[in-house]
């Protein structure tokens, strides 16, 4: 029963949206409260996630499309793009994760000339829709698409081709509010978590109690601690951090569109790259008991790929990891620390309100989200603040009661290696009758151009694809496969794992339906490309079936031997 009231007060709180992004404002002492705008839900719903442009969900594929404010969901930036043009400007949403059942969802608009017909594509359960919207001169505001069968994933697609009147078009937020029941939440090999880092560390006293940081520190869970470089408390706070059992990285000062000076130890714009590389390494180098790094700031800097790609390398020669705070949406931090073989994620939600309560709701829709989706990353930013301290204080018993877990970055991201995208080091090969096919799957944390398939495995037997890693740090890692789930999948497939201690073979049936990632186990791997595992059909006698693989990732749990973060600090 403990559960069930605490679950009906997250959903029925008021609800923020995905994050306070690509304005560098977030980093910032103070916010300005008008930007945070509530929407309850209605007593019959049961579930809402609003997925702004700023969010990990959201990807532009091509166009020229501009950065814009004034009239955009929460006073942050939204895009707009000039027209009508011919579809060759074109951007998306992925929504995953999702609870199955019937979504409304709803489109945020600005009033202006906008396309009096622009052009969205839905996919979901219930098939591929392709609509035609009135985005000219409407009310600002949430306008519907429609409703929509939603089994976990969900794409609606936008293209810059219109015929009829209105000189721009415009993407922002999509809303999607459950209309049926919640469903039970799924079982999972892997515990609920949520993935916390708190940024903005270092300038005050880390022992004061009266400082928001010593409530955190003091919490009952272990989260990771963003601390500035050459601050008065730098130091102190990093001790401090790794004393308490929590996990240290870098918060790397970046210039920002409007913030041309990020501070000390900050990269800027006219830096050269050998600045940047020396920048980033006496930063490491003073500061104690560092894992990682994450970006402070940063929406001009993050966009620049050379920049960013010394970042990356500096961190791989130290075998620490990469957090985006994802500032802006056409960050390649994200991606550059994937191809050069970093962990790495990034963030889904900025868990700061400009009230405790309005922390609280954030805290609960991302522990909310990652009840009914354990195996998606569900990663959040807060800051060393008052109300967030007393929020997260407050929310600690909450979270234990709904079966949620707070933990360290270091355990939430990946080395995620696809049949069409691998990182550096790593390698994926077939051999046998392997046909590339466009039925990829669709995931924020995956590229969508193709993945590998045999036709009617029980006819051959000898088919196999290889996914080896090139893992910085030996460890203990949860490893995952994906592929696009199908009717026709084989139920006899096969996963030959070679680990640190031997090989496991693991069968699985991929005629059933799984939540987002399938759990192939925890395993001991070295560092390196020794940890492979091979996609086998050798088993398939069932004629007439298809045999599917996509991408494997690598979740970094803990080092050999041990269950404690701190010895992250070793490699």
């Amino acid at each position: 029963m403990i559960k069930k009231n605490i679950l009906m007060v997250c959903v029925l709180t008021l609800l923020l949206s995905g994050g306070v992004a690509l304005n560098e404002k977030e980093s910032y002492d103070t916010m300005d409260p008008a930007r945070y705008k509530f929407h309850p839900l209605s007593a019959e719903s049961s579930y809402q996630i609003i997925l702004d442009v700023e969010d990990p969900c959201f990807e532009i594929f091509s166009g020229n499309w501009t950065l814009t404010k004034t009239g955009s969901y929460n006073w942050n930036y939204y895009y707009v793009i000039n027209g009508p043009g011919t579809g060759s400007g074109a951007a998306r949403w992925i929504a995953e994760g999702l609870p199955q059942g019937r979504y409304l969802i709803e489109f945020y608009a600005d009033n202006g000339n906008y396309a009096a017909d622009a052009r969205y594509q839905v996919i979901s359960s219930d098939g591929i829709h392709n609509l035609t919207v009135n985005m000219n001169y409407i009310a600002g505001g949430w306008h519907s698409l429609g409703t929509f069968d939603i089994n976990r994933t969900c794409v609606v697609n936008i293209s810059d081709y219109w015929t009829g009147v209105g000189t721009k078009l415009s993407v922002d937020a999509l809303q999607f509010t459950l209309q049926t029941a919640l469903p039970p939440t799924p079982s999972s090999p892997i515990p609920p978590h949520i993935g916390l880092c708190i940024d903005d560390c270092g300038s005050v006293d880390p022992t004061n109690a009266s400082q928001p940081i010593y409530k955190m520190l003091h919490l009952p869970f272990k989260m990771t601690f963003a601390v500035m470089p050459f601050r008065s408390y730098t130091n102190q706070t990093a001790e401090e951090i790794f004393s308490h059992g929590s996990e240290v990285i870098l918060h790397q000062p970046m210039a920002a569109i409007t913030v041309p000076d990020p501070g000390a130890g900050g990269i800027t714009d006219s830096m050269t790259l050998s600045q940047v590389r020396s920048t980033i390494s006496a930063n490491l180098d003073g500061l104690p008991h560092v894992v990682g790094m994450n970006n402070h700031m940063g929406s001009l800097i993050t966009q620049q790929q050379d920049k960013m790609q010394v970042c990356m390398e500096e961190l791989k020669t130290r075998n620490l990891y990469f957090y985006d705070s994802r500032t802006i949406t056409v960050s390649v931090g994200y991606d550059l620390a994937k191809q050069n073989g970093l962990l790495t994620g990034e963030r889904d939600l900025f868990l700061d309100g400009s009230t405790k309560e309005q922390a609280k709701a954030l805290i609960c829709i991302l522990a909310l989200r990652a009840l009914h989706a354990p195996l998606v990353p569900n990663l959040g930013i807060g800051h060393v603040r008052t109300d967030t301290a007393d929020a997260l204080v407050e929310m600690a018993s909450e979270l234990s009661a709904m079966g949620v877990e707070v933990w360290p970055l270091s355990k939430c991201l990946a080395q995620v290696i696809e049949s069409d995208s691998t990182p550096n080091g790593a390698s994926f090969m077939t051999q046998g009758n392997w046909s590339t096919s466009p039925n990829d799957r669709f995931s924020k944390e995956l590229h969508d151009n193709a993945c590998k398939i045999v036709y009617d495995p029980g006819s051959t037997h000898a088919d196999k694809a290889v996914f080896t890693p090139c893992l910085p740090v030996s460890g203990k890692y949860d490893i995952f496969t994906a592929w696009t789930p199908d009717d026709a999948c084989t139920s006899q497939s096969q996963i030959l794992v070679t680990h640190a201690y031997g090989t496991k073979y693991v069968a699985f049936d991929q005629s059933l339906p799984f939540y987002d990632w399938f759990y192939i186990g925890r395993y001991s791997c070295n560092a390196g490309t020794s940890c492979t595992l091979q996609f086998l059909d050798s088993a398939c006698t069932i004629p007439s079936k298809i045999f599917p693989v996509d991408a494997v990732k690598y979740v970094y749990i803990e080092p050999l031997g041990s269950s404690s973060c701190q010895l992250w600090a070793m490699y």
